[in-house]
């Protein structure tokens, strides 16, 4: 009889064995245990600050806010476990998975997603009257799982008192949330997959600066030779933006002291208010603002980038006062020669000419990465994913998306037309924010619900497209928050850090399901305490919630025709975007960046045109006078601006948060 024997193990094999079941038990307990928790906190804390605190935006800027605080808290308290206790503390890699985690999940409770549908969705039953239309015009169009429909729970939803988790509560909205979730994931998805198949063009063959991930790689360098945190510098420029903001917080709640102008809406940081006249008036808004932020991120971006921003910005309000001053604009209200020169319309066609230029430039590493997905090699093996799974799953996220708008009321080329400028505009924001860092990224004004109707002629829709298009898809015309350029920086930030891709991909993934659902889960909890229509809560968020009803019944009364002269401004952004960068690729000398152009038709640089002119003035003394030297030396101070004009007024928050009174809100008015 023979008897099989156990293969004999050597001491350092068991060794080997056990460290790396510890590793990865470690790893899941930090990731997807600690990870979801602060995914959890992040989205609710995130939500209760802005919409019931108000002191806060946690969302909205390119630069997070909220997974930069917790980024700070964490790498502090790093810190201290470094020195006390070794094996309690977080490795860089962890610390900045748990970074695009935060990222990810902050994204989907963000302006552009949950934050305003949760609102759009229920408004035509709560609000609807014998007057307003919405009973008899668009609730019959409203898909049963689209919407709550039991008033019950959407009169909780609005009047608060309550409590979420009342059983009818639940199931009222269980059905809803679980739809929209599907088609929210498909989005992000999709972004995952478009940032494996662009990473390589954009970090290795162009060298985007992505400017926006220097603070969170320097929050997380603890070496003794360059360490951020000890940097006098650093905590200078901290100080100051959080002393500033401060004052600020205590003449809101005590007046008598005097207040620093930092932001617009401050008397005299309003010029456009002074041009009351004739042509001067048509430059409409011009605000000037002095975010330490914002300076701190435009000291990041490269001198020809940050000047193309704020003069061009500035040569569009010219642009107006001309048109007004040779009568070209004047017409009536509505007429197409009220809107010359187009300016919402050139910046949806700069879009869409940035994202076509940018599959151009990628053409080589997409017809390379197409060779890999046929006949896998293997070299693929650093990316996010295979580039297979990337070709595969990004049609399949955008047929998700096509199917479920043709599900809600879409015809098939509204929802592919819908599906295609959307996708451009992410595309074009993930480089936007890639290269400008913008601060405050915006999409075109003219949005993707009104391009894809103006386009087509609203009078050619029928009542249950009308309702789908302009009811039901405002919320995404908001794109401050999209996903793409966030996943792109993640990319650029495992590259910095020396840490495999493929090691983001579980952890994103675990971010979208879990961020997307807490989202949900955060904004309902707060509404049925507080009332998504009482005083209780943010105003700008309870007064819009009827305006895409408001909307879709207007045209269903009276709809517009389609708009020939907004889509030949719109060829003519696309043209001059497209312009500006074979410029930039034939003269060495060409100052004008197509980026700017692109930002400066958009509400981007409202704000941030006057921060990005005061950083190009400091860099350009700063390069002139000492060099790459003297850049390098003041770099600490300038994101020490940022990161003191983040942590400072989250501390504000919380105080508010905690002694339950309305604070100060240090951005953007």
């Amino acid at each position: 009889m023979v008897v099989n024997k156990p293969p004999i193990v050597s001491e350092p094999q068991l060794y080997e064995r056990d460290a790396s079941r510890s590793a990865f038990w470690r790893r899941a307990l930090v990731i997807y245990g600690f990870g979801g928790m602060l995914l959890l906190i992040n989205a609710w804390f995130g939500t209760y600050f802005y919409v019931v605190v108000q002191a806060l935006i946690w969302t909205q800027t390119s630069l997070l806010r909220g997974p930069l605080v917790i980024l700070f808290a964490l790498a502090l308290l790093n810190l201290g476990a470094g020195r006390f206790a070794r094996r309690f503390s977080l490795t860089r890699q962890e610390l900045l998975t748990l970074y695009v985690m935060l990222c990810i999940g902050t994204c989907a409770a963000g302006y552009g997603f949950v934050q305003i549908l949760i609102n759009h969705i229920a408004a035509p039953f709560y609000y609807a009257t014998g007057g307003n239309g919405f009973a008899e015009r668009l609730q019959p169009h409203i898909p049963f799982w689209a919407a709550p429909r039991d008033p019950e729970v959407y009169n909780g939803f609005f009047r608060g008192n309550t409590t979420l988790y009342k059983p009818v509560y639940l199931w009222g909205w269980l059905l809803p949330v679980l739809t929209w979730s599907l088609f929210i994931g498909a989005i992000f998805w999709t972004s995952l997959c478009a940032t494996t198949l662009f990473r390589k063009q954009w970090v290795e063959e162009e060298r985007l600066t992505f400017p926006l991930v220097l603070l969170p790689l320097q929050l997380t360098d603890t070496s003794d030779s360059k360490s951020f945190w000890k940097n006098r510098w650093m905590w200078i420029g901290f100080l100051i933006a959080g002393v500033l903001e401060s004052v600020n917080f205590l003449n809101f709640l005590y007046p008598s002291i005097p207040a620093i102008p930092i932001k617009p809406g401050m008397g005299q940081n309003e010029i456009g208010a002074m041009l009351t006249s004739p042509p001067w008036n048509a430059a409409g808004r011009i605000a000037l603002a002095f975010y330490p932020f914002a300076i701190g991120i435009g000291y990041l971006l490269a001198l020809d980038v940050s000047f193309s921003c704020w003069f061009l910005y500035l040569m569009s309000k010219v642009a107006l006062v001309a048109c007004s001053a040779m009568g070209l604009s004047e017409g009536a209200t509505g007429s197409p020669s009220a809107r010359i020169p187009f300016i919402r319309e050139q910046g949806a066609g700069a879009f869409i000419g940035l994202a076509a230029f940018s599959v151009y430039m990628a053409r080589r590493s997409l017809k390379t990465s197409w060779r890999e997905a046929e006949r896998p090699t293997g070299v693929d093996r650093d990316e996010l994913m295979s580039f297979r799974m990337a070709y595969a799953g990004g049609v399949a996220g955008l047929l998700i998306q096509t199917i479920f708008l043709i599900a809600l009321g879409f015809s098939p080329a509204m929802a592919g037309g819908y599906v295609f400028i959307y996708s451009c505009f992410a595309l074009a924001l993930g480089r936007i924010v890639s290269e400008v860092g913008a601060g405050w990224a915006w999409a075109p004004m003219w949005s993707p619900t009104s391009m894809t109707g103006e386009g087509i002629g609203l009078n050619y829709l029928n009542p249950q497209q009308l309702t789908a298009l302009m009811a039901n898809t405002q919320w995404m015309s908001d794109m401050r928050d999209n996903p793409l350029p966030q996943t792109a920086q993640a990319m650029k930030i495992s590259g910095q850090a020396a840490f495999p891709a493929r090691a983001l991909l579980r952890p994103a993934l675990f971010a979208l399901v879990i961020g997307i659902l807490a989202a949900f889960w955060a904004h309902l909890d707060i509404y049925y305490i507080y009332g998504a229509a009482t005083a209780k809560v943010r105003p700008a968020l309870m007064n819009s919630a009827t305006g895409p009803a408001r909307q879709a019944v207007s045209m269903m009364i009276t709809p517009t025709f389609q708009d020939w002269s907004g889509i030949g401004a719109a060829v003519f952004g696309g043209a001059t975007v497209i312009g500006l960068s074979a410029a930039r690729q034939m003269f060495n000398w060409w100052p004008l960046h197509p980026l700017g152009y692109a930002v400066a038709m958009t509400n981007s640089m409202e704000y941030m045109w006057c921060p990005f002119l005061i950083a190009w003035g400091a860099k350009s003394i700063t390069l002139r006078y000492g060099g790459i030297r003297a850049y390098r030396a003041a770099l600490p101070f300038f994101l020490g601006l940022i990161l003191g004009d983040y942590v400072v007024p989250t501390l504000w928050g919380i105080f508010g948060a905690m002694s339950k009174t309305q604070q100060y809100m240090a951005f953007p008015h």
